[in-house]
């Protein structure tokens, strides 16, 4: 990438036209109007060289582009290439290298940006067959040309009439979808030089940026992998997770059947009035999966109905025990709740994290063995005093009373640890139905810009946690990276173990959860660590219309977070 002086932004001091700003602590003369990029290339060229360069930067708390206008009184930190906090903006430039080497090379099909999978991210594009191999080998390449070639990735400020002459003119229909219902003055996306492309979402400065990148076929479509994180030029490993990429497949055909496969859809539902509609709908699709999952329940044998319920924070895991046991009650079966947090050790012998404290989503904070005699026996038809655990003295102590199960009688249990083989050693595998639940709703902003389904999760929880523990969305942000990480060592390596995959999200969610996220996440003060966060997810539900909440129905998922249920929990 180009490091020479720009005779055009150099900053004169003397002429009482620049203004201060602060950088990384120390203070810098800068002209109003000229971007932090243009401030770099003339006074600091060495740090946009190298193979680490700074690539975006925090201004007043916020991360944004290198390309954002500076008018003084701005508080700086810039962010190198190489550090995490760079990661989702590369991973937002690839996939904009890949809409456009799509477009170029395929000018007649339309990709489509689906969801996270296998450590990258799965597309397709809107033809009959799959991509060949020479043909997803020429895209890789094409890519790569338009990497080499380093071109610039600008901001572009649109009033929203001239957006949506604009892309009308130019056949974006898709995008044309989502902007007609924005609800501001004016919207800035990202134009890549050389196309007409535009793009919501932060970018590096240009193409040159992008160290490294690789396509993998996964017919009909295939998978992008970006960096790892923090380590610019070193690619995940691709891992296959066939379930979950059939759910989530069936998941986006069933959106596109509905019409609502991204925001302007669901937004023109809204419009409409017709979100009564929607929402029936979308709970008929989860009433199907639990008659269903009922009769797999039914269907196993009388001494081996035992089902395992798993999945990440705030999949809706409850829930879905809750009305499978009704609808198991429906055929004539009396179903048994199995506390899994019951038997965790004494506080005492809790294993400890990283950072000293009591873990107790490590699996070593669970009484296995006592766990497997109670459920043998309990399957069994034999009496058991079950365990309890006092979560106020950190005590785990045998109950009162006994417990006795008639044989045949389903057994639901529910936990993290619910899909991994070590909970249930002794318990033989066909007696045994996994479940993994999570919020797999992955709607889309467009075609190529696509939501991360792990922030469904994230505003469910700040909800459920403001509604019903006290907890405000600082708060609720700050737990969240230690949540993700006990996910990923003790959920999602086992998901492909689930006999069956509950796609929990509804696609009317985010029109619902805004009403209760954003005054929550609107708290966090701008001096918060986590202030960022909290104004990226304020923006992607500024995309939404509201719907009131009074339609979703007591049965629904969703009230486990926003209340209202039916169940008690």
């Amino acid at each position: 990438m180009s490091t020479k002086r720009n005779p055009k932004s150099k900053t004169n001091a003397a002429t009482g036209s620049s203004k201060r700003v602060i950088i990384d602590g120390r203070q810098a003369e800068i002209t109003p109007g000229a971007t932090l990029f243009q401030y770099l290339k003339q006074e600091r060229p060495p740090t946009l060289a190298g193979d680490d360069p700074v690539a975006i930067a925090s201004i007043n708390g916020r991360k944004t582009s290198l390309t954002t206008p500076l008018w003084g009184g701005e508080r700086i930190h810039l962010i190198n290439l190489a550090e995490p906090e760079t990661h989702t903006t590369i991973q937002h430039t690839v996939l904009f290298l890949l809409a456009v080497a799509a477009e170029q090379l395929f000018p007649h099909e339309t990709i489509w940006v689906d969801f996270s999978y296998g450590n990258g991210v799965y597309c397709e594009l809107t033809r009959e067959a799959p991509l060949t191999a020479k043909e997803l080998t020429d895209l890789e390449k094409h890519m790569w040309r338009l990497v080499d070639q380093d071109l610039a990735i600008t901001p572009q400020v649109f009033g929203m009439r001239a957006l949506l002459k604009m892309l009308q003119r130019n056949g974006f229909r898709r995008q044309l979808a989502t902007a007609r219902y924005l609800r501001r003055n004016s919207i800035t996306l990202f134009r890549m030089e050389g196309s007409d492309h535009l793009y919501y979402g932060r970018q590096l400065p240009s193409t040159g940026y992008v160290r490294s990148f690789k396509l993998i076929s996964e017919a009909p479509g295939l998978i992008l992998l970006n960096n790892i994180e923090s380590r610019p030029t070193r690619l995940p490993d691709f891992v296959p997770q066939p379930k979950l990429l059939q759910t989530m497949r069936a998941y986006a055909g069933w959106l596109e059947d509905q019409q609502v496969r991204d925001l302007g859809n669901l937004n023109q539902f809204i419009v409409e009035g017709r979100t009564s509609d929607l929402i029936q709908v979308c709970e008929g699709r989860h009433a199907k999966v639990f008659v269903e999952a009922a009769q797999q329940v039914a269907d196993q044998p009388r001494d081996g109905r035992l089902v395992l319920v798993a999945g990440p924070s705030s999949s809706g895991k409850t829930s879905f025990a809750k009305r499978l046991e009704v609808q198991l009650r429906v055929l004539g079966l009396k179903p048994f709740a199995l506390s899994l947090d019951d038997y965790f050790v004494d506080r005492a012998s809790t294993p400890l994290d990283d950072d000293g404290d009591y873990d107790y989503e490590a699996i070593e904070a669970i009484q296995i063995d006592l766990f497997n005699e109670h459920v043998q026996k309990l399957m069994a038809g034999e009496p058991v005093r079950l365990q309890q655990y006092d979560f106020y003295t950190g005590l785990s102590s045998p109950a009162a009373e006994t417990t006795q199960l008639v044989p045949g009688q389903p057994l639901i249990v529910e936990g993290i640890h619910a899909l991994n083989p070590g909970l249930t050693p002794t318990i033989a595998v066909p007696d045994k139905l996994h479940v993994y639940v999570s919020a797999l709703c992955h709607m889309n902003i467009d075609n190529f810009s696509y939501i991360k389904t792990t922030y469904t999760r994230l505003y469910r929880r700040i909800v459920r946690d403001a509604q019903f523990r006290g907890y405000t969305a600082s708060e609720t942000l700050a737990r969240w990276p230690k949540v993700r990480a006990g996910e990923d060592r003790h959920i999602f390596p086992y998901q492909n173990n689930a006999d069956i995959f509950f796609n929990s999200g509804l696609a009317y969610e985010l029109a619902v959860l805004k009403l209760w996220a954003e005054p929550r996440l609107a708290a966090v003060d701008f001096a918060n660590p986590h202030y960022d966060l909290a104004r990226n997810l304020i923006d992607l539900l500024s995309l939404v219309l509201p719907i009131d909440a009074s339609q979703v129905p007591p049965t629904s998922i969703l009230r486990e977070f926003i209340g209202g249920s039916s169940f008690h929990y």
